[in-house]
């Protein structure tokens, strides 16, 4: 993911249990050298799939990492046991703190690989119960809240996985990963 003004690139890495969002900076006209981003730092969880909206003022993720309030169990370490969308607002040079996006976008399973339109408009991918299959989900943005996700049709999702979709900002294009599906 690249910041607007084209200054800031942020990249997820993961190497076997551990996983994390990496950023570097355009300063004197060279790129810094790659560092873990700051919120991404608690090697306890994962951090991937970074996004930011086209106006520059929102960066959302995937991570594993659990609520405000309360300590992960052991089952929760280093594990995809919470795959939520998590977000940051741009706080004059630099990311704010990391806040769950909720419901109605987030559930207990799986939603994981934001993509944003101009409008707030967000794309991302919903995982199903068993862990078999995923699907595109789209979710409104309306007086600030998101709304409640819809699934898009089979122009889209059909039979086999689909996963990781980027929306373009005006939304006349999706490219969407598929696995196993037969017309492809």
């Amino acid at each position: 993911a690249m910041t607007p003004d084209g200054t800031e690139i942020y990249f997820g890495v993961l190497l076997g249990r551990f996983s994390a969002i990496l950023e570097t900076r355009l300063v004197d006209g060279a790129w810094t050298e790659p560092q873990v981003a700051p919120f991404s730092r608690d090697a306890r969880f994962f951090n991937l799939e970074p996004a930011i909206s086209p106006d520059g003022k929102r960066f959302m993720f995937l991570s594993s990492r659990v609520g405000a309030g309360r300590e992960p169990t052991a089952a929760e370490i280093r594990t995809w046991t919470n795959q939520d969308i998590w977000v940051m607002d741009r706080e004059g040079d630099h990311w704010g703190e990391p806040w769950t996006l909720g419901p109605p976008v987030n559930t207990e399973g799986a939603e994981f690989f934001p993509s944003l339109t101009r409008d707030g408009t967000l794309y991302f991918t919903r995982g199903s119960d068993d862990g078999r299959e995923s699907t595109i989900w789209r979710s409104r943005l309306v007086d600030g809240r998101y709304q409640e996700p819809e699934r898009l049709g089979p122009q889209v999702n059909s039979t086999a996985s689909q996963f990781n979709a980027f929306i373009s900002p005006d939304e006349s294009y999706l490219i969407v990963s598929t696995a196993g599906r037969p017309d492809t």
